[in-house]
């Protein structure tokens, strides 16, 4: 199953698990990541209004230069009790987050803005993440990686801390960081994707 591209497309994202996902789809693609920093989430009242501007940002700033492309923006946070946990900057940070989250059920949101020429298109998908109660040496061997760092909540469903999770209620590749199923669907219903025709005769 494979799609084509009817305009060219660009991802606003460095992120290889967001650029594995759209290439699933068999779609030619560039990658543009943003430039422009993101807003600090202190300047919001919700998290979901935060997650939504900076997936939006994203777009527009790299829509600016591609006029002609459709630009996708994405943005994924993780949310418990209210509070959004970011990228962890240090170790401590990691741990701190991981010891928040463990035992309970959070939030991820991730939202997508798609941009083409005067047309915008913006969704989110939200999904709820159980952890197990993570043991503390467990908790120090993963922050003693690379692999907290990048990652918002301080964890990768898709990488060695997927271990950690006990149950979701919602997309997968929502807490990868790119709704496939529901982007799909709404760059096709947009005209941007077809379906590319089967080569077999019925």
């Amino acid at each position: 199953m494979k799609f084509i591209a009817n305009q060219p497309i660009v991802l606003a994202s460095q992120s290889p698990r967001r650029q594995e996902l759209l290439r699933s789809l068999g779609i030619d693609f560039e990658v543009v990541p943003s430039q422009k920093d993101e807003p600090h989430p202190a300047a919001f009242h919700t998290a979901m209004g935060y997650v939504i501007e900076c997936a939006a940002q994203k777009a527009r700033e790299v829509a600016k230069k591609h006029k002609d492309s459709v630009v996708i923006g994405s943005d994924t946070i993780v949310v418990l009790d209210g509070e959004i946990l970011l990228k962890p900057k240090t170790k401590e940070e990691a741990q701190t987050y991981l010891r928040k989250l463990s035992g309970k059920t959070h939030d991820v949101i991730t939202s997508i803005t798609v941009v083409h020429g005067a047309s915008e298109l913006s969704f989110h998908e939200l999904a709820k993440v159980t952890f197990y109660d993570l043991p503390e040496d467990w908790i120090e061997a993963y922050t003693a990686t690379d692999d907290p760092y990048d990652k918002a909540g301080a964890y990768g469903i898709q990488t060695a801390s997927g271990i950690f999770v006990k149950k979701i209620d919602g997309d997968y590749n929502t807490v990868v960081g790119l709704p496939l199923a529901s982007l799909t669907q709404k760059l096709s219903l947009a005209g941007y994707i077809r379906l590319e025709k089967s080569r077999i005769e019925c």
